[in-house]
């Protein structure tokens, strides 16, 4: 991966870390990239749902931005995540994007009805969008496309893990 960063916060109140990275435009990069994202995940605090959820964001994710949205060889798609307040934003920005390839996305983002059956592609961003508590898509002041996504715990989750830590206080 090209280049990776963490932005930690030093002081409380201040931004919560986040993760960017940039990655070459080859399909090579996503397994290790899927599994950096889920175990900041962990080590943030989520469940291995939550974990395996984002897993096949990310990789539906930045799949589409490495066959949709890149314009050779030389681009690149860059991933950043930030986790807070039991969730997830994470953001995906692609080279590729003019105004109608952005209306195209849209449509299939937005559109009340599924993908048809016959198709073997156009399912990935119906995927993000059911795991996901949000999903914008918009084109970036550099004309690339972004697309954002926030994913929260699930209530049982918290539940859960609320369950673990009066457990663990007991012993």
């Amino acid at each position: 991966m090209d280049s990776q960063s963490k932005n930690a916060s030093a002081s409380p109140g201040s931004v919560p870390a986040g993760y960017s990275v940039n990655l070459p435009s080859d399909l090579e990069y996503i397994p290790p990239l899927r599994q950096f994202v889920a175990e900041i995940a962990r080590v943030e605090g989520f469940s291995k749902k939550f974990c395996f959820r984002t897993e096949i964001i990310v990789d539906e994710l930045v799949t589409n931005g490495i066959l949709h949205g890149s314009q050779d060889v030389q681009s690149s798609v860059t991933l950043s995540a930030r986790f807070e307040d039991g969730a997830m934003n994470l953001s995906v920005q692609d080279q590729g994007g003019t105004r109608q390839n952005l209306e195209n996305l849209k449509r299939a983002v937005y559109s009340p009805k599924p993908p048809s059956n016959d198709k073997k592609k156009g399912r990935g961003l119906t995927i993000v969008q059911m795991l996901s508590s949000e999903i914008k898509i918009d084109l970036g002041e550099n004309g690339h496309t972004q697309v954002h996504v926030i994913k929260t715990k699930d209530p049982d989750e918290n539940q859960a893990q609320r369950e673990k830590l009066l457990y663990e206080s007991d012993l």
